[in-house]
């Protein structure tokens, strides 16, 4: 027997060919046009048929149309049909105990792992979903590590091909919009931890600093936000007239600043400080609010506005422009 499932390593592949020998083995006499209504190529369709002609595991009963041997079709189904498969462990569960049902019926919590094998999907020999989910939260140190990781760390592991790495980067995607979508659709932004967990996803793990600015209207609903600045940020590199311009234009009442740290440490540095303060200055000139500014850091921020720093900003912007009032009285 030339076609074993031992010899097809890729998973996707060996899909395709349990697909096509499902359709093969459901009658003795079959046609090429039988087998098409599997959905495969017709190349690939084509080139097993001629593989079973050549080892003799297969007739052509009339033009275009063939049939079995009895004991290679009886070898066939015990290898494709009947036989336990390990790429499918999933299926052999009850079907309460499936993870997939388990999330749909709400019968008792997922664990990571599982909620990781149902978009996975399937297992290879060997190795069901649920096992190499496992492996990826034990390899990279949970989902995490799994999202940061690039497509060739993941092509590494067992069972992971390029299809299962673009599931996990759409999943990570999906879970980025949905916190954006979420925070766009709350009435106020309530706090800092609000904004961190919006943003922590996709500023987490940049390379480089990104100054991003968040505009929300006068009910303090956000209305958008944009990256205007990138690179070492320091007083020279970031530009208050730039931002109050881009408020101004959005009509935007207040704002929240943020950018990230790609050391990890979210501790202000004196020019983040500086920066902030001439943000904050700038702002009142125009009469538009700063809430806030947060530095994301790993899985840790740091709030202008929860330190105290904002408010002591307005309060020196204040008792400068009192103290020029007084001087020109």
């Amino acid at each position: 027997m030339k076609i074993s499932p031992e010899k097809i390593k890729d998973i996707e592949r060996l899909q395709k060919y349990e697909r096509i020998f499902q359709k093969l083995l459901k009658s003795e006499i079959f046609s090429k046009q039988d087998i098409w209504e599997c959905g495969e190529s017709k190349g690939l369709i084509g080139k097993i048929i001629n593989i079973l002609l050549d080892e003799g595991s297969i007739v052509q009963h009339e033009k275009g149309v063939f049939r079995w041997e009895s004991s290679s079709m009886d070898l066939y189904k015990k290898e494709w049909i009947t036989s336990v498969r390990p790429s499918h462990q999933l299926k052999r569960l009850r079907k309460e105990e499936r993870p997939r049902e388990k999330l749909l019926y709400g019968s008792s919590k997922l664990t990571t792992a599982e909620l990781l094998a149902i978009f996975l999907r399937s297992g290879i020999r060997g190795k069901s979903a649920i096992i190499i989910a496992n492996d990826l939260l034990t390899q990279f140190g949970g989902v995490k590590g799994i999202f940061e990781a690039d497509k060739e760390m993941l092509i590494e592991m067992q069972g992971i091909g390029e299809a299962k790495v673009a599931q996990i980067k759409a999943v990570h995607a999906l879970a980025e919009e949905y916190l954006k979508e979420k925070m766009k659709s709350v009435s106020k932004v309530r706090n800092s931890k609000e904004v961190f967990d919006y943003l922590y996803l996709t500023m987490r793990d940049l390379k480089t600093e990104k100054f991003k600015v968040i505009y929300l209207d006068s009910a303090g609903q956000i209305i958008g936000d944009e990256n205007l600045f990138e690179g070492t940020l320091n007083a020279s590199s970031v530009y208050p007239r730039e931002i109050v311009k881009s408020a101004v234009s959005k009509n935007a009442a207040s704002l929240i600043f943020v950018h990230n740290h790609p050391s990890g440490d979210s501790t202000p540095s004196e020019s983040d400080k500086a920066i902030t303060e001439d943000l904050v200055y700038a702002c009142n000139l125009v009469q538009i609010k700063v809430l806030d500014h947060i530095i994301i850091g790993d899985n840790r921020y740091f709030s202008f506005t929860d330190e105290g720093l904002i408010e002591e900003y307005n309060l020196n912007f204040h008792s400068i422009k009192e103290s020029r009032r007084g001087a020109n009285r």
